[in-house]
């Protein structure tokens, strides 16, 4: 892949930058709401911010965080990479577990109608030559490659039951922050601006879009690289199998901060592939 100079890093949470920010640290910019972190070393541009939940919020900041970057460099940035946690789909995933996005869709959305404006799509996507990338960073870290659900039949029927969520097995429970110790699959992320918790819902999102993982912000990220063109991926790490109340995690900062680092290692190793 060629060198790449500017790299633009975007997470919903302070946790999921956090890891970010401590390893290109730099000035702060103030913008349109944002703190942007700018973090330069010769010819290197790293800017890295976190823009809120949701995807009305995290679209303004993808804009914001890609406008400045231009301004500031005097170019178009030359990658986005957007990385925080999720939401599991996936019987095969556990704790920690990384989904890359290959496919990135809208929930309880008329796509339809968003695709008649440029760039005229109803799903979106990481582009190929980061993901394979990003893959190549996740094999090399030493973690576990698991199928999709797309490639499974009745994947839903394996994460929810007549007696509710399944049961994680122990062997793909672990909550270290190790990489060798997890699992990652390749497929597809759903984006919606509800925390589903409803298993009719879940499956329906399984069984319509073969989706891995759910979360908030991620097809209105890889919306606005394409209307900008520009090279994105899209990695989410899983805090939580869906289905469990937003509640349910109030107590358990560790295992977010812990699941929000997993990605953001993983992102870390796309940078410096990118800019070495």
């Amino acid at each position: 892949m060629t060198r790449m100079s500017t790299v633009v890093i975007l997470s919903a949470l302070p946790r999921e930058i956090a890891l970010i920010q401590e390893t290109y640290p730099g000035d702060v910019l103030h913008e349109g709401g944002l703190d942007i972190m700018h973090h330069q070393d010769g010819d290197v541009h790293i800017f890295s911010t976190f823009g809120g939940m949701g995807t009305t919020n995290i679209a303004a900041a993808a804009q914001t965080l890609l406008t400045v970057a231009r301004y500031e460099v005097g170019a178009p940035a030359d990658a986005l990479i957007f990385t925080g946690i999720a939401g599991n789909l996936n019987a095969r995933l556990g704790f920690g577990d990384i989904a890359l996005a290959e496919t990135l869709v809208y929930e309880d959305t008329d796509t339809g109608i968003i695709a008649e404006d440029p760039p005229y799509r109803e799903t979106f996507g990481s582009t190929p030559e980061l993901l394979a990338l990003a893959e190549r960073v996740a094999r090399d870290a030493g973690m576990t490659f698991v199928e999709n659900n797309a490639s499974v039949l009745g994947a839903s029927g394996l994460m929810y039951t007549p007696s509710g969520i399944r049961e994680v097995p122990s062997d793909i429970d672990d909550h270290t922050q190790n990489l060798a110790a997890h699992r990652y699959t390749v497929g597809t992320v759903a984006t919606s601006n509800l925390f589903s918790t409803e298993p009719s819902v879940l499956t329906r999102i399984i069984d319509e879009d073969h989706a891995d993982a759910e979360e908030m912000e991620g097809a209105a990220v890889s919306h606005v690289c394409y209307k900008n063109d520009i090279p994105h991926v899209i990695i989410r790490s899983m805090s939580n199998d869906c289905g469990e109340s937003y509640e349910a995690l109030d107590g358990r900062e560790n295992d977010l901060n812990t699941s929000a680092r997993l990605a953001a290692q993983v992102a870390l190793g796309v940078v410096a592939e990118l800019v070495k």
